[in-house]
């Protein structure tokens, strides 16, 4: 929603093990696991996704990321029947219908009460919320602001004012703000922002538009250390924040296996397989 800126070592031991000490040593290192999770990225819930841990400005970052030649993104915000979905469990009910498994889901950015977009969202083809052009307070007025898309040539990242040079075949699309990165540059207004939120955003790989980058912080950072992740850790050129508090990804294990935080949304970017 809008706001006001708003693992473990093992260890080796001298003598020969016998079978206690082998069940006891498993036995160990089953806790220790338990109480010490790793630090490594946590596996994949699909061989077609790839999954990373960053440590970065003191957190963790969770990223998801998306090889569009091996797996669908879509942007969903309701059913078949024109009812909005706003839950991940709604979301995948609404996929096994089809016959689609997901794969991953997040949510698609900054909304208004009654879980309506602020801005363009396109779901298939079809406009469900149009752009918005109009100035105003809060994360997704923050200028300059942009639109995520899927188009004929791929992913991208633009400011809502360029919005109309790619709208042409656009097959998918949400608008939030602030704008992270732009042709390589981080937004030069993130540098005056000191308050901390969890953060996500997406970005575009700076050679493959092909290859789309999800980044969700485990803990609350400034809205810079999110733009540098994107920057300096993922290379990418364009990037737009999502959300801040009530982000997550879907299922859980895609953000460290941390329990699930949010309720309803206004919609999602969601991972599928190719059909």
């Amino acid at each position: 929603m809008n706001v006001a800126e708003r693992g473990s070592a093992g260890r080796t031991h001298a003598m020969k093990p016998t079978g206690v000490s082998l069940l006891l040593a498993s036995l160990l290192a089953v806790v220790g696991l338990a109480a010490c999770p790793s630090r490594s990225a946590p596996a994949p819930v699909s061989p077609l996704l790839e999954t990373r841990v960053i440590d970065h400005a003191g957190t963790r970052f969770d990223v998801v990321v998306a090889d569009l030649s091996r797996v669908d993104l879509r942007l969903l915000r309701q059913d078949a029947a024109g009812r909005p979905l706003r839950t991940f469990e709604a979301l995948e009910r609404f996929l096994e219908q089809q016959g689609l498994p997901l794969l991953a889901a997040t949510n698609a950015g900054i909304f208004e009460p009654g879980e309506v977009p602020s801005g363009l969202f396109v779901q298939d083809g079809q406009s469900l919320s149009p752009l918005n052009t109009r100035a105003g307070s809060g994360n997704f007025y923050w200028q300059p602001n942009g639109v995520f898309f899927i188009g004929p040539r791929g992913a991208g990242v633009v400011e809502t004012a360029a919005y109309a040079s790619v709208a042409r075949g656009v097959r998918q699309a949400t608008q939030s703000g602030p704008l992270l990165l732009s042709h390589g540059a981080l937004n030069p207004t993130l540098a005056g922002s000191r308050s901390r939120y969890t953060r996500s955003g997406v970005g575009v790989d700076a050679k493959a538009p092909g290859r789309v980058f999800w980044v969700l912080s485990r803990d609350k950072v400034p809205v810079r250390a999110l733009a540098e992740v994107f920057q300096s850790r993922l290379g990418c050129t364009d990037a737009l924040y999502l959300d801040g508090a009530i982000s997550r990804f879907h299922p859980p294990t895609l953000q460290g296996g941390a329990p699930e935080t949010g309720g309803a949304f206004s919609g999602f970017l969601v991972l599928t397989p190719r059909r």
